[in-house]
């Protein structure tokens, strides 16, 4: 028998200007092409889409340009994730939590409750607990957290704007020349299908990266990575770009297989160990380092 898990948290759709649709149910279904119609209408005649404001939406809802849609998404049999996130501080405005691999950090996919975010709201109860940025699900590490909608988007501005000092350690195959130790990546990065980003010639630069090879071992190489930009995988593509690739990436290394599935035996060698700032609303000077390693380097 199947079971549904519930979001606690809402999801939102803005309604773009030009549209040129009829209806707000045809909007989501070109919208959300992935889910079937029929579970969108089952969602809509049992009340479950409102605008943000509480007005109920119906099948015929006229398209509405700026509004914004509120749902609460579903899935069916939502596998559980078998480790534990940790919290390592924690002030008035905002916690930093270490979290483990294969934890989403926000609803998506197939994961609705069994994110970081839902975790740490029904652990301690901060019902307006959101991410301040994100980090994909397969890495491990710090998150910051904060919790007040008031003043989450003063911490995120951080990192928008590219104060935030943020330190990676990832484990990857050593580069053919081994003989360089420091790379500064600048490159244009751009979607090549659903699941994976490429680097493309010409165009203005959207990515960049400081890289150091700070140890070696059997043909494994520990890199300490520094991200200026935040582009989607923009480490593991540039990992790529100097000729390496992080252990144990579905998508981007040598030991790729999407279909397998998480194999909770290999987790992708990726892990924000580091993050620094000043805090936007005390003015402090703020850094913290993650307790998780890397299970090929335990020593970095």
């Amino acid at each position: 028998m199947n079971s549904y898990s519930k979001s606690i948290i809402p999801s939102y759709v803005t309604l773009p200007e030009d549209g040129g649709f009829a209806t707000i149910y045809e909007f989501i279904l070109f919208r959300f092409p992935r889910i079937p119609e029929s579970v969108w209408r089952e969602r809509i005649e049992l009340h479950k889409v409102r605008f943000d404001d509480g007005e109920l939406i119906g099948l015929v809802t006229p398209y509405q340009a700026h509004r914004r849609i509120c749902y609460y998404r579903e899935v069916i049999n939502e596998m559980k994730i078998p480790f534990e996130e940790d919290v390592i501080f924690e002030n008035d405005d905002f916690l930093v939590a270490d979290k483990p691999h294969f934890l989403p950090v926000h609803p998506a996919g197939e994961y609705v409750n069994e994110t970081l975010v839902t975790r740490l709201r029904t652990k301690y109860g901060y019902e307006e607990l959101g991410h301040a940025h994100r980090i994909d699900r397969l890495t491990a590490g710090l998150v910051l957290c904060v919790k007040n909608c008031s003043k989450r988007g003063l911490y995120q501005q951080m990192f928008r704007e590219g104060s935030v000092k943020k330190i990676y350690l990832a484990a990857g195959k050593l580069p053919a020349e081994t003989g360089q130790t420091h790379w500064h990546i600048k490159a244009r990065m751009e979607t090549r299908d659903h699941f994976h980003m490429q680097i493309v010639p010409g165009g203005p630069v959207n990515s960049e990266s400081i890289i150091d090879l700070i140890d070696r071992r059997d043909g494994i190489g520990l890199f300490r990575l520094q991200p200026v930009t935040g582009k989607k995988h923009q480490l593991r593509v540039h990992l790529c770009e100097i000729g390496s690739c992080i252990i144990n990436d579905p998508l981007y290394s040598d030991y790729s297989d999407l279909e397998a599935g998480d194999d909770y035996q290999r987790p992708m060698q990726l892990l924000a160990h580091r993050i620094e700032f000043t805090d936007p609303v005390t003015g402090k000077h703020m850094e913290f380092k993650s307790k998780r390693l890397l299970s090929l380097f335990p020593e970095p």
